[in-house]
Parts: structure tokens; sequence; C-alpha cells
């Protein structure tokens, strides 16, 4: 419906914030699925290698596998709408997986979200910059793409120099570290 109200040529931003893979999730349904044994499970290794646990990530990677698929119906819409390939598309998450020494902390598991960007002929097909990001960069960088200059105040910095290069790996030497908190 957002789509079909916008009028021609005209620009606009839509977020799509699901609740999956957020808890709680029904209990069972990764391995019920069919698509997990648990003996293929990766037991991150600060967490106990016990069967519930297994259980209990296959029931998350169902719901990262659901947005995964829901994620493409939204490339789908874009793509009828004749938008996919003048869309600019970020797909990450706002924290680490919903387990112990994970989300809500600063270890690697609780900082280390994903993160890709897809902008139809914009940028080159299948690159991966090491360059360090942060979700304070997504704002700065979505006001450069539309040729406004980023306030001095924002504390993120433009990603348009990454998204715009022709190779992979690092980019910016400047980019060497990335930092977290937790409030």
């Amino acid at each position: 419906l957002f789509l079909k109200d916008k009028k021609p040529g005209q620009p606009f931003s839509f977020w799509v914030s699901p609740t999956e893979p957020h808890r709680p999730f029904k209990q069972g349904i990764g391995l019920d699925s069919g698509r997990f044994k648990a003996e293929d499970i990766v037991v991150p290794p600060f967490l106990p290698d016990d069967p519930k646990v297994r259980s209990d990530i296959a029931d998350y990677l169902y719901e990262i596998e659901w947005f995964d698929e829901e994620l493409g119906r939204v490339l789908a819409v874009l793509e009828q709408a004749g938008e996919l390939e003048n869309t600019v598309i970020v797909f990450t998450s706002d924290n680490g997986m919903a387990f112990p020494r994970a989300k809500s902390n600063n270890y690697e598991y609780g900082t280390h979200v994903p993160f890709a960007v897809r902008w139809g002929n914009g940028i080159a097909d299948h690159q991966d910059v090491t360059d360090f990001l942060s979700l304070t960069d997504i704002a700065p960088t979505f006001l450069e793409l539309a040729g406004i200059q980023p306030p001095a105040a924002m504390t993120g910095k433009s990603f348009r120099q990454q998204l715009l290069a022709q190779q992979s790996g690092r980019i910016d030497k400047h980019r060497n570290a990335a930092y977290s908190g937790f409030e």
C-alpha cells in the first residue's frame, strides 16, 4: 500500500523491523521443521553443549531463516513496483543472538551483527569490505547519498566511500576500530 500511494519518482524511506528472531521462540520449531539436525548445530564455546541448548539454537536459526524469506518477499514487492534497482537496502540487526553472553553483552556474539547493503546498479556486485562500521554510520550515509551534508553533530561517519569502492577488503585504513557500550 505504501508503494502504491507513493508518487512516481518520489524518494522514500521505509523501515522493516520484524520481531524474528527475538524471543520467545516457539520451543522445538527448529528441529521439528526438519531443516536442522541437532548433531549439525554449532554450539558457541561459551554455551553448554547440551541437547536443550542445541534445540534452542535450532529454534533461533529457524527464526532467522523465516526472516530471510520475509526479506525475499520485500525485495519481490520492490521489484514488482519497479523500485528495486533504485533502492538502497540495508540489512542488519540491532544486537547479537538472544543467548547468555551474547545479546546485551559487549562480547563478540553481542556486538558482531550481520550487515549487508544492496543498491541495484549503484554499487559493485558482491564485495566484502572489512572496514569497521557502526550502526550510527547509517544515517549520515543515507544523507550523503541523498546529496545532503550530514550535520557535524552526528556521531556516525558516512560509509559512502565503502559502498562505491570497486574492490573488497580494507577501503579506509582509518576505519580500524568500532566501539560499543552497554547502558
